[in-house]
C-alpha cells in the first residue's frame, strides 16, 4: 500500500475525523486512568500502588518509542490506528473483570502500548492531510479534540462511578476506544507501507537523517524535555499548594486544574494564528523558548504569597496558553525539518524523551517534598526553567547560523536529490501534540 497525500488542498474531512479520534482517544485514556485510580484508593491501596499505576501507564511510551516510530513509517497508518484501538479496547474491558493487582498493572501496560503505537502514527499523518497554509489550523483542531478528551475523561469517570461503578466507567472507556477504531477507518489519507513513489536516490538521501544530527531541533527538544521534568515535579505538589497552603476546597482545586487545560485549548488557536506568520525555523525555536520561559514565570507566580487562591486561576490559564504554544512550535519545526519518510520515528523519539522527562519529574517531585516547602519548590522550579531557556539560547543562535551557511533546513537543502526536495515541500509539515496538563 503506497501512501496517499493531498498536496493540492487540505482534506478537511480527514482533519475533522482525526480531531474526533483524538477526542475519543483522550476520553478513553483518562476515563480508564481516573477509574483505576479511584478503584485502588477505594480498595485501600496506598500511594505506592497508585504511583506504580502511573509508571506502568507511562513507561511503555518511553521504552517502545524507537520501535513504534519505525512501525509508523513502515506500515499502513490506517491499520496501525485500528489495531492500537482494538488493543486498548480489549485491555480496558479486561480491567473490569480482574481483581488481581499484578494483572491490572499488566493490562495498564498493554493499554499504554496501544497509545505508544497510535501517537507517532497520528502525529506523522496530520501533515499529509493539510497544505502548508492550513496546517496550523489543522493542528489546532486535532489538539483541541485531544484536550477536550483529556478534560472530559475524569468528569465522565466520576459521574459514572458515582451513579454505577468503576466497572461501568471502564466499559464506557472501552466503548470510546472501539468508536475510535470505526472513525479511523473513515480517514482516507494514508501513509506508511510500500512507498512506490519514492525513488532510490531520495530514499538513500533520507537514510542519513538523525534527530541528533539537527542541532536546532536537538536544542528545542532538550529545552522542552528539561522544563517538562521540572514542571512535572511541581505538578505532584500542586494539590498540597491549593489544599494545604491556601486551605481551599476540592472544587476549587478542580477549577484551578481545569483552567490549565482551558488555557491550552485557547493557546492552540492563538499559536495557529501566530505560526502562519513565521516562515523561518529559528523563529519557531524562539517561540518555543519564549513559551517555556512564560511557563516558568507562571510557576514562580504560583509560588509567591498570593492574597487569594483564586489568583491561581489566571496564572493557570496563561500557563496553559504558553503550554499549547510550545507544543505547536516544536511540532511545526519537526514537520518542516524532518523528511516525510522519517517523521514517525522523529515524533516517537521526541515523545519518548518527553515521557521520560515526565517520569523523572515525578521522582523529583517526591524528593523535593521532603527537603523544601511547597511554595519554595514552585519558585525554585520556575527559576530553573528560565535558566534552562537561557542556556539553550546560544545553542539555537549557533544552529541558526549553521542552517544559513548550509543553505536551508536539513529537509530541503539544495545539495540533496530533487525528488527528496519535492516530497518535503509537498508534505513535510506536521505537529507533535505533547500534552502534559
Amino acid at each position: 500500500m503506497s501512501f496517499t497525500s493531498f498536496a493540492d488542498g487540505t482534506r478537511w474531512s480527514d482533519v475533522y475525523t482525526s480531531a474526533a479520534c483524538a477526542f475519543l482517544a483522550g476520553t478513553a485514556m483518562f476515563t480508564a486512568d481516573f477509574a483505576l485510580t479511584l478503584r485502588l484508593q477505594t480498595e485501600g491501596y496506598g500511594g505506592f500502588a497508585i504511583a506504580a499505576l502511573i509508571i506502568a501507564a507511562t513507561l511503555p511510551l518511553v521504552v517502545l518509542s524507537p520501535v513504534t516510530g519505525r512501525l509508523a513509517d513502515r506500515f499502513d497508518s490506517r491499520a496501525l490506528m485500528a489495531l492500537s484501538g482494538l488493543l486498548q479496547a480489549a485491555s480496558i474491558i479486561a480491567m473490569a473483570f480482574t481483581d488481581n493487582l499484578i494483572a491490572l498493572y499488566g493490562l495498564v501496560i498493554l493499554n499504554a502500548c496501544g497509545t505508544a503505537v497510535n501517537q507517532p502514527v497520528v502525529s506523522a499523518l496530520v501533515p499529509v492531510m493539510a497544505r502548508r497554509d492550513d496546517l496550523p489550523h489543522a493542528v489546532a483542531m486535532v489538539q483541541t479534540g485531544t484536550l477536550i478528551g483529556f478534560a472530559s475523561g475524569p468528569a465522565i469517570a466520576g459521574f459514572v462511578i458515582g451513579a454505577h461503578s468503576s466497572g461501568a466507567a471502564l466499559m464506557l472507556a472501552a466503548g470510546c476506544a472501539l468508536l475510535r477504531v470505526l472513525f479511523c477507518l473513515d480517514i482516507r489519507t494514508r501513509r506508511g507501507g510500500i512507498r512506490r513513489d519514492l525513488t532510490a536516490t531520495a530514499a538513500k538521501a533520507k537514510a542519513a537523517w538523525r534527530l541528533k544530527g539537527d542541532r536546532l531541533l536537538t536544542a528545542m527538544v532538550f529545552g522542552l524535555s528539561a522544563v517538562i521534568a521540572a514542571m512535572c515535579a511541581v505538578n505532584v505538589l500542586s494539590v498540597f499548594l491549593v489544599r494545604e497552603v491556601y486551605d481551599a476546597s476540592e472544587s476549587t482545586y478542580g477549577l484551578i486544574k481545569a483552567c490549565w487545560t482551558i488555557g491550552m485549548v485557547a493557546g492552540a488557536w492563538i499559536a495557529a494564528a501566530l505560526i502562519r506568520r513565521l516562515d523561518r525555523d529559528v523563529q519557531l525555536a524562539w517561540m518555543l523558548m519564549a513559551c517555556l520561559a512564560g511557563v516558568g514565570l507562571m510557576c514562580v507566580g504560583q509560588g509567591l504569597p498570593l492574597f487569594s487562591v483564586l489568583l491561581m486561576v489566571p496564572l493557570n490559564l496563561i500557563g496553559g496558553i504558553f503550554n499549547a504554544g510550545e507544543n505547536s512550535a516544536l511540532g511545526i519545526a519537526l514537520a518542516r525539518r524532518v523528511p516525510e519518510a522519517f517523521r514517525g520515528r522523529a515524533n516517537a523519539a521526541v515523545n519518548g524523551r518527553v515521557n521520560a522527562a515526565q517520569l523523572i519529574g515525578f521522582l523529583l517531585g517526591g524528593a523535593m517534598s521532603t527537603v523544601m516547602d511547597v511554595q519554595t519548590a514552585f519558585v525554585a522550579v520556575g527559576l530553573v526553567s528560565i535558566l534552562i531557556v537561557l542556556a539553550c539560547l546560544p545553542v539555537i543562535r549557533r544552529a541558526a547560523r549553521a542552517d544559513e551557511t548550509d543553505g536551508g533546513t536539513p529537509a530541503d537543502r539544495p545539495a540533496e536529490a530533487p525528488a527528496k526536495r519535492a516530497l518535503a515541500g509537498a508534505a513535510a509539515l506536521g505537529v507533535v501534540p505533547l500534552h502534559r496538563g
